[in-house]
């Protein structure tokens, strides 16, 4: 699996901690933290941070700044806290026991606690797995949290939230009304996870009371397939003949909202039926070409994305 494909898979209950306030650069580093974290116990882990500064996409050249994400992550990161609570009691955990930076180093240790360990590394039918490369590619604080609990019901294809939970969960300013509501926070939700969740719709739910106040949202898409999660079912993908703009592809597929990472099944039948098709085109053209082609079909209706695919680059290669 190359350091681009690491699963990021995680109990449902951290979907509980409010991270909203949280810059987009410090969540992708936490979020890559707790993917290289993954089966490790409460062992105490180092870290090379070039290596999280490009898991988590840090664009940014200078040193002092990724210092400073770094610094201002793990202060957060150290507050976290999950609240268990029953009629009689009520437990507070931190998820981590240790959290040591050395920035001359650049190496970060980190030790999950033992309470807390079962977020991370006791997984069962309940966790929240999704591709890290993708969640970094979104810019969005209000997006990535939608991501997140989005993928909490990725084969369901539905999440309804009242207009309170809404605000809780996204951290909303107190005086935000419905309009700015839509506007600040669910059009670029929809704009940045349409290319994660297929045909993604955002409905709003209005009472049927003077003046229609509205009481919530229904988010809607096409679900994911079912299916038990297989470590590193990405290496299995590479071949001798893989196609050498196989990324490319499959970059430009995610962001049409034609593919999703966590379908193997269809990126395997894409790449044995289409990107050999796409390597003539790029061969016979170029490959803006592809990006084009790509473009053009993916807004089209179809049912079945391989074969509609198939058909369209065969008919445009006998064209060209």
């Amino acid at each position: 699996m190359g350091k681009n494909e690491l699963k990021v898979k995680y109990h449902n209950d951290l979907n509980a901690v409010i991270m909203r306030k949280w810059t987009p650069q410090e969540m992708n580093l936490f979020f890559s933290i707790l993917a290289k974290s993954k089966n490790k116990g409460t062992e105490l882990l180092q870290f090379d941070t070039d290596e999280l500064k490009q898991l988590s996409q840090f664009a940014d050249t200078h040193t002092e700044r990724w210092a400073d994400t770094m610094v201002s992550a793990i202060n957060k990161i150290a507050m976290m806290t999950y609240v268990e609570r029953t009629e009689k009691r009520a437990r507070a955990m931190t998820l981590f026991s240790c959290l040591d930076l050395d920035i001359e180093k650049r190496e970060l240790y980190v030790q999950v606690s033992q309470q807390f360990e079962y977020i991370i590394n006791e997984i069962s039918v309940n966790f929240t797995p999704f591709e890290l490369q993708e969640f970094v590619q979104i810019k969005s604080s209000y997006a990535k949290t939608a991501y997140r609990l989005l993928k909490q019901w990725r084969t369901t294809g539905k999440r309804e939230f009242s207009l309170e939970e809404l605000k809780l969960v996204m951290d909303t300013p107190k005086g935000y009304r419905p309009s700015e509501i839509k506007k600040r926070v669910l059009e670029p939700i929809l704009k940045e996870l349409s290319p994660y969740f297929k045909r993604l719709k955002i409905k709003t739910v209005k009472a049927n009371t003077r003046g229609t106040p509205v009481k919530g949202y229904i988010f809607t898409w096409t679900p994911e397939k079912t299916g038990e999660w297989v470590d590193d079912k990405y290496d299995k993908l590479s071949s001798p003949t893989a196609s050498p703009y196989k990324q490319i592809y499959l970059e430009l597929l995610v962001k049409n909202g034609v593919l999703s990472l966590s379908d193997s099944d269809t990126i395997r039948k894409f790449e044995a039926e289409i990107f050999p098709e796409y390597d003539k085109l790029v061969e016979k053209i170029n490959l803006e070409k592809v990006e084009s082609h790509i473009g053009y079909v993916a807004g089209k209706e179809y049912n079945s994305p391989v074969g509609f695919f198939k058909k369209s680059i065969l008919d445009y290669l006998e064209r060209s």
